[in-house]
Parts: C-alpha cells; sequence; structure tokens
C-alpha cells in the first residue's frame, strides 16, 4: 500500500515538474517575441496623403527576406524643435524666418500631437516641455525664442536624446536648424566631427531626424559681407565703403567653409536616422521646407511586423530594410533604411 502511495506521489510530482517546465518556455517564448515599428509615409501619385493604407499594400524586407506585416495605424506624433541658431550670421539674419517657419509646422500638427522645444540661447534649454497643447508651445516659441552667439551641436543632440528617451517608438521626429558648429569665437571656428556618444544616444530614441544646414545662406551672406567696396547712400549723397580688415573677412570665408565641411555629417545624421537634410538656399527655401517635413509627419502610418529571424537580446544588430507599394497609385516613402533590434 505504502508503495503504490510513493509511486502515485512519484508520477504527480513528474507530472508537476512537466508543467512548469512547460510554463517556464512558454514565458521564454513571451521574453524573447519581437515587433518592430516601422514610420512609413503614403502619398498618392499627387503626393497627397493617402488615408486607406493596409497590411496588404506594403511589402517589406528586412535583410532581404520578406516580412508580415502584422499592422497599420496612425499614431499621434512627437515632434521635439530643436534650434541650434548660433554664430555671427545666421542667429541675427534668419532666425525670425526660422522662427515663423516652426510656427508653420506647429499649425499644421493634428490634435493629439504633441510637441516639446530645445533652444540653444545663452546655453541649451528645454524651451517647452512635452505639451499637446499646440496654443501653448505657439506662444512659447512667440515670446520665449532667442538665437545664441555660438552654435552647440552636439551638446543639444545630446539633450533632445535625454528628452525623448521616455518616449514611445513610432511616429517620433526631431526637427533641428542649425549652423552645423560647435563653437565659433574670433580665434576659433571648430567643425570637427559630432560627439560619438551624442550621435548614439540619439540613434537610439529610433526617432527621424530631420536638419535645416543653412551653409548656403550663410555663403552667399559671406559673399556679400566679405566685398571689398560696397555702394550705399541716400538721394543725391553717394557712399562707397573699403573694407580694410582683411583678417575679420578671413574669419568669415573660414567660417562659410566650415558650414559647408559640416554639411556631409548633417546629411549622413538625417541619412542614418531616416530623416529628411533640408538645404534651403533662401529665406523662401525654408518655408517651402518645412512645409515638406509637415506634409510627413501628416502622411505617416506606424507599421509593423515581428521578424522572421529574432534579433538576440541586447544584440544591438542593424539589418537593412526596404519598403514597397503593392498597389498602383500608392508611394510609400519609409523613413528607415534599416531596423535596428528593438527592445526585448
Amino acid at each position: 500500500m505504502t508503495y503504490y502511495r510513493r509511486l502515485s506521489i512519484i508520477i504527480l510530482c513528474a507530472v508537476f515538474s512537466s508543467s512548469v517546465s512547460a510554463q517556464e518556455e512558454q514565458d521564454t517564448l513571451k521574453i524573447y517575441t519581437q515587433e518592430v515599428r516601422l514610420p512609413v509615409v503614403a502619398y498618392d501619385d499627387y503626393e497627397r496623403f493617402d488615408p486607406t493604407l493596409a497590411p496588404d499594400d506594403i511589402l517589406v524586407l528586412e535583410d532581404g527576406v520578406p516580412q508580415r506585416v502584422r499592422s497599420v495605424r496612425r499614431v499621434p506624433a512627437n515632434i521635439l524643435l530643436v534650434f541650434d541658431l548660433g554664430g555671427q550670421v545666421t542667429g541675427t539674419r534668419h532666425s525670425h524666418t526660422t522662427r515663423e517657419a516652426a510656427l508653420r509646422l506647429i499649425k499644421s500638427l493634428r490634435a493629439g500631437d504633441r510637441l516639446a522645444i530645445i533652444q540653444n540661447s545663452n546655453r541649451v534649454e528645454l524651451l517647452q516641455d512635452w505639451t499637446s497643447d499646440l496654443d501653448v508651445a505657439t506662444q512659447t516659441l512667440t515670446m520665449k525664442f532667442f538665437s545664441s552667439n555660438r552654435s552647440r551641436l552636439s551638446e543639444c543632440l545630446t539633450t533632445a536624446a535625454s528628452t525623448l528617451k521616455d518616449q514611445p517608438v513610432g511616429n517620433t521626429h526631431i526637427v533641428v536648424f542649425t549652423d552645423g558648429l560647435e563653437a565659433q569665437t574670433r580665434n576659433e571656428i571648430r567643425a570637427g566631427a559630432i560627439q560619438k556618444d551624442a550621435l548614439r544616444n540619439l540613434i537610439a530614441t529610433q526617432a527621424s531626424v530631420h536638419l535645416f544646414g543653412y551653409a548656403a545662406l550663410i555663403e552667399d551672406f559671406v559673399k556679400s559681407r566679405n566685398s571689398l567696396v560696397s555702394f550705399g547712400g541716400s538721394g543725391t549723397v553717394a557712399k562707397v565703403v573699403i573694407d580694410t580688415d582683411v583678417e575679420m573677412r578671413r574669419w568669415f570665408k573660414n567660417y562659410a567653409r566650415a558650414t559647408k565641411q559640416r554639411e556631409e555629417q548633417l546629411t549622413a545624421l538625417a541619412q542614418e536616422t531616416g530623416g529628411r537634410i533640408l538645404l534651403p538656399s533662401s529665406t523662401e527655401g525654408i518655408i517651402k521646407q518645412v512645409e515638406q517635413v509637415s506634409r510627413d509627419i501628416e502622411a505617416q502610418y506606424v507599421v509593423t511586423y515581428a521578424p522572421k529571424r529574432l534579433f538576440e537580446p541586447t544584440s544591438g544588430a542593424v539589418r537593412p530594410i526596404n519598403v514597397f507599394s503593392r498597389r498602383i497609385g500608392l508611394r510609400l516613402f519609409s523613413l528607415r533604411s534599416h531596423v535596428v533590434a528593438p527592445a526585448t
């Protein structure tokens, strides 16, 4: 009798152990189930937003392998405006147009979209914390916007990454207006590489970074400013000015050259994060190009899929990605050229 009771207990324990093992395996599968969120802009042939996008309309290739699209949805956007208007040129000549362009972008946002603002004035600061009250954001930008006497691009990008770190991955954008430099003084113009930590932290947010670089505007200004002889006056009085400050003309020429060199880094950053590089050649171009960014934000979906080949946890792996339309008359623009290992 004791033997059979003991056998029953052993069998029961084995069943319980098997159940626990199965449960642990199930939990493990849950832990490693992954979802990739991909921002995709949908236009028709006339570059108008297509409101009918469905999973069957999209072909996603990850590392050349077709993926099964799970969902297509529109979610509120998170937009972070970053103003890094420093130096003796852009901060005084184009800051007003830049603010007007940013105000147009805010006006184009939908109800439920959220906005924050970072400004480089005398220091890099969070001018407006996250808010869905676009009237408040408009007032903040209208009343508290100032430019700086020098650029601080790496510091601005570091602050941007910190501001975005707790925001959900998806319809997230950083719009940066910048000279593109790190510092400008009478004795120094710094245009070295953007700090690696700043880039790494920014890319980790998986936001699309749209960069307005003002090199062309600065170049035009410097050409005008560095004219050896300029003419002015009013009425019957003519005024001729001869610029004898050779050292200052040389400084402005170096300043323009540095901003042009930094343009390559800005382009690479935009491509790396799936954003746009915007290089206006006139003040009117700033307005026109910010309207393009506004249209992209308005026309964006979040497409999700579970990768057929799972990423290893904490691998930090990167895979190339391509998005194609399966439907005639539909144009898709993916704001990413790669996908980073999602959080598990």
